[in-house]
This record gives C-alpha cells, sequence and structure tokens, in this order.
C-alpha cells in the first residue's frame, strides 16, 4: 500500500522532473562539470509563426551563463548550422520563486515573445559559474513549449533619408501629410487595404509658419537655369567643382604656389627694412619741412629790411650796398 500522498501544483510538481525538458535529456553540459537542477526552470512557452516550417520537436536549450549578477538562459533549433532563436535574461538581485520572465526571440524569430519560469536559485548556485554549452540530447524541449501563432506587426520603423526612429509600437495613426491622401479600401477577400495616393490642388497644403521669407536663387551672374530649374557647373582638367552643404566650392587644382618657407621669410625681413627706412624718412622729411620753413623767413627778412611800409605812403627806396 501507498504509504504517502501529495498533491503538487504545477510549478511544485514541475521543480521535481525535467519538465520543460525531454523526460530522457540530461540536462548536463559537453563538459559534464554543470547538471540543470531541476527546480531551476519550470515552465517555458515560445511562440513560433507557423509559416517557418519548423519542428517542435527539434528546440532544445543550447547555451546557460551563470554569473554574479545573474543567469541567461539560451534557446536553440537543431538545424545544419544550429541557429540560436531566443534568449532568457534573470537577474539575481531582484528574484522571487517561481517569477516569470520575457524569452525574445533574435534573429528570424525576432518578431516571437515567449517567457520561462523560473523557481529557486539555491540549486543553480551550487553549480560552477561560467557558460556552459549543451547538445540536443541533453537539452532537447517537450514539444508543448514551442506552441504555433499567427505572424503580425510588432513594430514600426519611420525611416527619413538616413535617419531611422525608434521602434513604434501600440496604436499607430497614419496621418497624410501635404499633397498626400490615405484612404483605406477592402479587397474582395474581405482584406483591408491603405492607399496612399500623392496629390495635387486638393487642399492638403499646410500653410508653412516661416520666421523669415529667403529669396531664391534666380541667376548666377546673370546666367538663368534652364526649362528645369537646373544650373550646370562643369570643371576641367585644372577646375575642380565641388559641392557641399548649401557651398559650392570652386578650386584650381593645376595651380601651385612659387614660394616656398625661405622665400617668404626674405621677403617678409625686406618688407620689415623698408617699413624702418619709410618710417626714418618721414620724420627727415618733417625735419627738412621745419628748416625749409626757417630759411624762407631768414630770406624775406634780409629783403624787406626792419622797416615796414605804410599803408597809402610810398615805401622808401632801400640801397643795396655795394659788395
Amino acid at each position: 500500500m501507498p504509504i504517502g500522498y501529495r498533491n503538487l501544483e504545477w510549478t511544485d510538481h514541475n521543480s521535481e522532473r525535467r519538465y520543460p525538458l525531454c523526460e530522457d535529456a540530461g540536462g548536463k553540459d559537453k563538459s559534464g562539470s554543470f547538471n540543470l537542477p531541476n527546480d531551476f526552470l519550470l515552465g517555458l512557452i515560445f511562440p513560433v509563426h507557423w509559416g517557418m516550417s519548423v519542428l517542435p520537436g527539434k528546440f532544445f536549450i543550447r547555451r546557460i551563463s551563470s554569473q554574479a549578477s545573474g543567469f541567461s538562459i539560451t534557446i536553440a533549433y537543431n538545424s545544419t548550422p544550429v541557429v540560436d532563436v531566443a534568449v532568457a535574461m534573470i537577474a539575481k538581485a531582484s528574484h522571487t520563486e517561481n517569477q516569470v520572465y520575457n524569452l525574445g526571440g533574435i534573429g528570424d524569430f525576432a518578431d516571437s515573445r515567449g517567457h520561462v519560469q523560473i523557481g529557486s536559485l539555491l540549486s543553480m548556485e551550487d553549480q560552477p559559474p561560467g557558460d556552459f554549452e549543451l547538445d540536443y540530447e541533453n537539452g532537447k524541449l517537450e514539444a508543448d513549449c514551442i506552441r504555433p501563432q499567427i505572424r503580425g506587426i510588432s513594430s514600426i520603423h519611420v525611416q527619413n533619408g538616413g535617419e531611422l526612429s525608434p521602434e513604434l509600437t501600440g496604436r499607430i495613426r497614419l496621418r497624410s501629410g501635404a499633397n498626400h491622401r490615405f484612404r483605406v479600401e477592402t479587397t474582395p477577400a474581405g482584406e483591408p487595404v491603405i492607399i496612399f495616393n500623392a496629390v495635387s490642388g486638393v487642399g492638403l497644403q499646410e500653410e508653412c509658419v516661416c520666421v523669415e521669407t529667403v529669396q531664391p536663387v534666380l541667376s548666377i551672374s546673370g546666367m538663368r537655369p534652364d526649362g528645369s530649374g537646373n544650373i550646370s557647373l562643369l570643371g576641367n582638367s585644372c577646375i575642380k567643382v565641388t559641392t557641399g552643404n548649401a557651398v559650392i566650392t570652386v578650386e584650381d587644382v593645376c595651380s601651385k604656389p612659387c614660394c616656398g618657407p625661405t622665400e617668404l621669410e626674405k621677403i617678409t625681413t625686406s618688407m620689415e627694412s623698408f617699413g624702418s627706412r619709410a618710417t626714418t624718412l618721414e620724420q627727415f622729411l618733417v625735419s627738412l619741412e621745419a628748416r625749409v620753413s626757417t630759411m624762407d623767413m631768414i630770406v624775406l627778412g634780409a629783403r624787406l629790411g626792419d622797416r615796414g611800409c605804410v599803408p597809402g605812403k610810398e615805401c622808401p627806396e632801400t640801397t643795396t650796398p655795394e659788395p
């Protein structure tokens, strides 16, 4: 007769068996130094798009990393070559028993979102730390852990030139812009279709709120554009024309400086000497001007004498002394 009865819940029952691993999966890594405890991983569900054409029985736990901060579990698909499909991260500091963690898909399974349930960490901490890799026979999962799903839109990116927006999730509204129109129709099969139309003159052009009005370029040196509004600047073997952000650079690639540093240094020294001599010459001219003025005063005084002429009267004749 039985000795006793045990009424176990789902998670308690899983803590005493290999599940979600298959019953015949050993749980040992390739080196034989690590053994996955039964009470660590209690449950695993990973949804896979039905169009991936995969077999549920070929998924297995490929890698377990045990570090001081926590653990990571990598799920793979047994193909040639083996492909990693999902990763779960478990932090020690915030863990509580039987806590559920996200199991995020990677690569071709990036839109799959599953979860793992982790029980106690005590037995896991008794295992050696490090990165441990399991083969398919020791890490294969029960087939009911892999659930089929219909692939949907998990997120949307908006690309503008080379800029890519972050992932947009949840409720997303598509709004028409200037001279564009969106409309939704239903196909004969009942599928909704969003149609983008580029239109003109339908009142969709919003007013431009500008701080100032910029006058456009209408001509360059009297040269007007062609019928398409284009002005072509062409270079040749010596003239190079390059463009940048609102910049046009014209460069003569054939001309080179005829003077080097030595010649420029001599020219600079000569110019400095010329400037010093020009200053000296200017001072001499000022002194010369003063002397000429003094000489003019002496000469005039010698011709008129010391007496001046009285207005209205004749000036006396002056007798020039004989030599």
